[in-house]
């Protein structure tokens, strides 16, 4: 039986795919890269999208997995995430995540870049904050980021003791 093209999907690209569809569209362009150039940079990559595949990716018929992403990135000359997230915000400005997550577009890139954690419940404690800053690190990285993160952290509760306890003083 053949597919009705007309039937929606069973699970419709949401809004980070907008944003890599725009983003890829925005970047090839300003590169003034061609299809076929892209294509070709894809291909020594190891990770080959022909270019009807770019033109229905550009086009949003065909989603873009996780090792494309990697790949677009790496022969755009970007991040992951400058395709992931919205680039022509301003930081306060709402990015939707999911359907159902908004966040201000500071927000979504210091999480993306593994800043900060998105604000919510599952983060309301400063181990959480800790756990979300060593946890999206490399191993070989989480006991540094923690170190810093329990010095900081310690520097900021100093601080807020002093700043009460001179606003009690007369």
């Amino acid at each position: 039986m053949p597919s009705d093209e007309s039937a929606p999907r069973k699970n419709p690209q949401g809004p980070v795919g907008a944003y890599v569809v725009a983003n890829l569209v925005q970047l090839r362009e300003d590169r003034k890269l061609t299809y076929r150039e892209l294509a070709d940079r894809l291909a020594e990559l190891g990770r080959a999208i022909p270019t009807l595949g770019l033109a229905r990716i550009e086009k949003g018929e065909r989603r873009v997995d996780a090792d494309d992403l990697v790949a677009l990135a790496i022969a755009l000359g970007v991040t992951p995430n400058a395709l992931l997230l919205p680039r022509d915000v301003d930081a306060t400005d709402d990015v939707a995540l999911t359907p159902a997550k908004s966040v201000m577009a500071a927000g979504a890139w210091n999480w993306a870049d593994g800043r900060n954690f998105l604000l919510g419940p599952q983060h309301s404690s400063w181990r959480a904050q800790v756990d979300f800053l060593a946890q999206s690190r490399p191993r070989w990285q989480q006991a540094e980021y923690v170190r810093q993160r329990m010095e900081e952290l310690a520097e900021r509760q100093l601080a807020e003791e002093e700043g009460s306890s001179s606003a009690k003083d007369p």
